[in-house]
């Protein structure tokens, strides 16, 4: 009876400490791929200094929007050391199409980002590169709930294709570092 009672407790506390293995202490606030957050600071220095061309069309907006937050952690351009040219291609298409009525009940937002990172004081090229990003939308019979949801499937498109451009980005700094 004796040795079951040890037996549990000492289960009891593997779990215990295999769970406090699995936490890690970071700030909750932290700003995503910061020293505190557990990020290379050299890398997120360098992020935070790429100055991005400034877009014209609603979705370049949102792009580069995105592209500010991810890089700086929504602060303030500090030196700019890179220059980050972007050109975007987006299209919608037709999903789906309902039968006999020949009208689109989903549509398609495919946005394509060519971008290009120059370094300033060299005017080297460090990476350029094609990022392609889709994001699909419901057709409805009221006009202005479509072009909300277009909106918000280009915009769901801008997100998913600034993480990508960050993350490639911070492989590439990484590799010239």
């Amino acid at each position: 009876m004796w040795s079951s009672d040890m037996l549990r407790r000492g289960a009891l506390l593997l779990m215990a400490a295999g769970f406090l293995a699995a936490c890690q202490v970071r700030p909750v606030y932290a700003p995503a791929g910061s020293a505190a957050a557990g990020g290379n600071p050299a890398v997120v220095t360098e992020l935070a200094s790429i100055a991005i061309t400034a877009q014209t069309e609603r979705i370049g907006q949102a792009l580069m929007n995105e592209l500010i937050f991810q890089l700086r952690g929504g602060g303030a351009l500090v030196e700019p050391k890179y220059r980050l040219d972007l050109i975007l291609t987006a299209r919608v298409s037709d999903l789906a199409i309902r039968a006999r009525e020949d009208i689109p009940v989903a549509k398609l937002v495919s946005l394509t980002a060519t971008y290009t990172l120059t370094e300033i004081a060299t005017r080297r090229v460090v990476t350029s590169d094609n990022v392609y990003t889709t994001s699909s939308f419901d057709v409805g019979s009221q006009r202005y709930a479509n072009v909300r949801a277009q909106q918000d499937a280009e915009d769901r498109a801008a997100r998913a294709a600034a993480a990508d451009i960050r993350l490639r980005l911070a492989s590439a700094l990484i590799g010239k570092g």
